[in-house]
């Protein structure tokens, strides 16, 4: 009895296999097992073979020609890069020796410059996905044992970056903040829209308000640290603390919610605890002894005559910060009326822009190798006229031996009527040679000379 028998030869994409069987629960047999790890597309190829195979059996005839039923399948390209090709490999391999290998396994080869090609992956290697597959076909024809043997060589890539150099700052200026007392202060960048305008702070604009806000108290994004610190400070006095340093880093935005970050300082209360050496009666923190706990966490600074305006600072008891030239916030006693409303003793606040504040290169020097003296002069001034005027009187001078100057002592006297006596400390230091008497003399005559020019003194 004769039978009539459709032969049929399928290529299914092993991708599209193990997709559409893994979303299923169909049981699997051999014929998936081979299918899903790749066959050859050359299907006119396999009917071939069979073809041969039926002809030697005289029992089996078949009917010439076929049907060829086929979806276009786009050919896969990879970006071959010869210097990358190398680096994984390990050993140099030229551009022409890497095209003249993958035109032998049936790659096309588009050229994309001078050291670089779009490899054009033939339909039967489904296994070619990334530039890693063609270096391993590379390594197959040249042979592993062909590549010389090298140490590998691990090298961590830098990490250091503005922002490393930013986080590592933050974390020195905390770490001098609670060496000298402070403790940190984390609270929300929400603040009290009605607080805020009452002290005198910009706010964000309508337009820019938060939608939902979490309490009424917070609705608002804060333009200040300091009336948080504030409210901190006085929940510690409901506490019966005593002395109550605080500090907090963190943002700030302004009226269209621009954010920068800055540094706020408090202090209220006693400046120690009560103990045996102070006969359980500290001292109260003092403008002094603020200025010098900001300064040990912020570095050298200068103080000048305040310009900033908000209901917080006190009218006389009050500076602008400045650091390397630029005015980088206030510092300040608390208005009495603000420490009246918050119901807390003697306080001090300080506010800075950290970015000023980040650390800058500094070029090194020479370090003269002779020894230096220090000198004071004591003279006579009006009392109206401060240091800062007289600091910049001396820091006009261009006196190459004249290292360092500061204050040391302010004097007054009945005697001496609308005049004080300043002493200020000079250190002389030559680059070139031992300091003589006349040297010093010298130097002390021009200091003597400019500031009884700019500033009237006498010599006390």
């Amino acid at each position: 009895e004769t039978k009539e028998l459709l032969i049929e030869a399928s290529y299914i994409n092993p991708d599209t296999l193990v997709e559409a069987i893994s979303t299923t629960s169909l049981n699997t047999d051999d014929l998936y097992y081979k299918t899903s790890r790749g066959a050859n597309p050359d299907l006119n190829f396999g009917l071939s073979f069979l073809a041969s195979m039926m002809d030697s059996d005289t029992d089996i005839s078949y009917y010439e020609g076929s049907l060829n039923v086929s979806v276009e399948r786009e050919n896969e390209t990879v970006i071959v890069d010869a210097q990358e090709i190398s680096s994984i490999i390990g050993m140099n391999v030229e551009i022409g020796k890497i095209v003249t290998i993958l035109q032998k396994l049936g790659f096309g080869i588009n050229s994309m410059g001078h050291e670089a090609i779009a490899a054009v992956v033939p339909l039967f290697r489904h296994d070619i996905k990334h530039i890693q597959d063609i270096s391993e076909e590379i390594v197959r024809i040249i042979g592993i044992n062909n590549i010389e043997a090298k140490p590998f060589v691990f090298a961590e890539k830098p990490r250091l970056n503005d922002t490393t150099a930013r986080y590592q700052a933050k974390k020195e200026f905390k770490n001098r903040a609670v060496g000298v007392s402070f403790y940190e202060n984390v609270s929300y960048v929400f603040s009290e829209r009605a607080l805020l305008e009452k002290y005198g702070f910009s706010t964000v604009d309508k337009a820019f308000e938060l939608a939902n806000p979490i309490a009424e108290e917070l609705n608002t994004l804060r333009s200040t640290i300091l009336v948080n610190l504030l409210n901190a400070v006085k929940r510690n006095v409901s506490y019966s603390k005593k002395s109550i340093p605080l500090f907090e880093m963190g943002a700030v935005f302004e009226s269209k919610r621009e954010q920068s970050e800055v540094m706020s300082f408090v202090f209220s209360g006693q400046v120690e605890g009560e103990n045996v050496r102070n006969a359980g009666k500290p001292q109260m923190i003092d403008f002094a002894s603020f200025t010098q706990k900001v300064g040990a966490v912020v570095g050298a600074f200068e103080l000048v005559p305040c310009t900033y305006e908000n209901g917080l600072i006190h009218p006389y008891q009050s500076a602008n910060i400045i650091v390397n030239g630029r005015v980088c916030g206030f510092l300040s006693k608390l208005h009495p009326t603000v420490q009246e409303n918050f119901g807390i003793p003697e306080t001090f606040i300080a506010e800075l822009d950290f970015d000023t504040l980040l650390p800058t290169h500094i070029n090194a020097t020479p370090i003269s190798k002779f020894q230096g003296v220090y000198k004071d002069l004591s003279v006579v001034i009006d009392k109206s006229l401060n240091y800062y005027e007289v600091a910049k009187v001396l820091n006009a001078l261009e006196i190459p031996m004249l290292k360092d100057t500061y204050p040391v002592d302010i004097y007054e006297d009945e005697k001496l009527g609308d005049r004080k006596s300043l002493t200020v400390r000079f250190f002389i230091q030559s680059m070139e040679k031992t300091l003589e008497d006349n040297d010093i003399e010298t130097v002390m005559g021009q200091i003597m000379i400019a500031l009884e020019s700019e500033c009237k003194a006498e010599l006390r």
